[in-house]
């Protein structure tokens, strides 16, 4: 397979296409660290209102368990960050097949999506392979809370966690799924995120016309903000481009920043 070549990459023969880029340069480390961080707030949020719905008033065991198991490891931490975050995503794991199907857990496994996640994007440079190993476990989280709970109130929080993992597997079209069905989110942020995402999987795998589709659908979505931008700017590439431009390449996406 050819190599992944990312907006930055792509040589324009002329001004406009060039400029387009030069702007994409500066705003695609922040489009993909809003993203996350978006992400992670979303999930936070409906973290604790599922907590406080489901554990308030309860003797729950599995939750007082987990509050113990968080809070020893947070005492108990050692002065390596890294060995204690490992140490810890371990635990949950555990924790999460102890407790499987139970509500402490469907959080448990959200927050290890999460965590996975992050420490990938801490080793992705030095460490490329352990990184593809944390994103497959962060995927695999995700998608059990998915298996395990079908009903899951925050399902298309589990879902763009998922897809986000997958993306950056450069597994374009088990992401370009999981962020079609988080683009129903009531949350019209996440929404929109989930449908920019989607189209630029669509793009990926040359499926042009809904990768159009849904950038259109950002485009012209009033809440949104800074990805409706980013959508108007895919759309001005794939107009640049020839019905008979070849599929981009399916190899691994670049690292983001």
């Amino acid at each position: 397979m050819g190599k992944h070549l990312r907006y930055r990459d792509v040589k324009h023969a002329d001004k406009f296409a060039e400029t387009l880029s030069a702007l994409w340069v500066k705003a695609e480390p922040y489009v993909i660290r809003a993203g996350t961080v978006l992400g992670v707030a979303t999930a936070a949020v409906g973290l604790w209102l599922l907590a406080s719905s489901l554990f308030g008033g309860r003797g729950d065991t599995s939750w007082e368990a987990r509050f113990e198991m968080i809070e020893k490891a947070t005492r108990d931490a050692p002065s390596d960050p890294e060995a204690a975050g490992s140490r810890m995503l371990a635990k949950m794991d555990e924790f999460a097949a102890e407790h499987r199907g139970e509500p402490a857990a469907a959080i448990t496994l959200l927050e290890l999506a999460q965590g996975h996640q992050r420490r990938a994007a801490a080793l992705r440079d030095d460490k490329p392979q352990e990184a593809r190993e944390e994103l497959a476990k962060a995927a695999g989280a995700a998608e059990q809370l998915l298996a395990d709970f079908p009903d899951f109130r925050h399902a298309a929080t589990a879902h763009y966690e998922a897809g986000k993992a997958r993306l950056e597997l450069g597994e374009w079209e088990r992401a370009a799924e999981h962020f079609e069905k988080a683009a129903t989110a009531p949350i019209p942020s996440l929404a929109a995120l989930a449908k920019w995402h989607a189209g630029y999987c669509y793009e990926r795998l040359g499926r042009l016309a809904q990768a159009r589709l849904r950038y259109e659908e950002v485009r012209a979505d009033t809440a949104a903000g800074w990805c409706a931008e980013q959508a108007e700017f895919a759309l001005a590439q794939l107009g640049r481009r020839s019905p008979s431009t070849p599929k981009p390449s399916t190899a691994n996406p670049a690292p983001s920043k």
